[in-house]
C-alpha cells in the first residue's frame, strides 16, 4: 500500500512545488531540474524552507505502464540516520487544488 506523503504542481519551467507531509513534518519543497554531471548524477535537487537542499531525484519509468516518475531521496534529522525515499507520480487529473503530481512511500517489510 502506498502513502500519499505531498502534493505538487509542476510549473512552467520544469520544476515542481508542493506541500510534504508526514505525522512530524509540513514542509513546502521545490523538486527543481538540473544538469546533469554524469550517468549517476540526479536529475533534480529537492529544496526545503529557504531553499537547503535536502535531497536528489532521478528520472524512472513504470516497466508494465511505461509512466514516468521522479524517485526522490530526502534526508533531514527528523528522519535519523535513513533517506527517506518515495516517487513523485503524476494524477490523472488535477486534484480540486490544482496539484498534478502527489509523493508516493511505500513502506518496506
Amino acid at each position: 500500500m502506498a502513502i500519499t506523503l505531498g502534493t505538487f504542481s509542476k510549473l512552467d519551467d520544469g520544476a515542481y512545488a508542493g506541500t510534504f507531509r508526514t505525522l512530524n513534518v509540513t514542509a513546502t519543497l521545490a523538486i527543481v531540474p538540473v544538469d546533469r554531471t554524469s550517468d549517476k548524477a540526479p536529475d533534480y535537487r529537492v529544496y526545503g524552507p529557504n531553499r537547503y537542499e535536502i535531497g536528489a531525484g532521478w528520472s524512472a519509468k513504470a516497466k508494465e505502464s511505461g509512466k514516468e516518475y521522479i524517485n526522490l531521496k530526502l534526508g533531514s534529522p527528523e528522519f535519523g540516520n535513513a533517506w527517506l525515499r518515495c516517487r513523485l507520480v503524476a494524477l490523472d487529473e488535477k486534484d480540486a487544488a490544482g496539484n498534478t503530481h502527489i509523493a508516493l512511500w511505500e513502506p518496506r517489510d
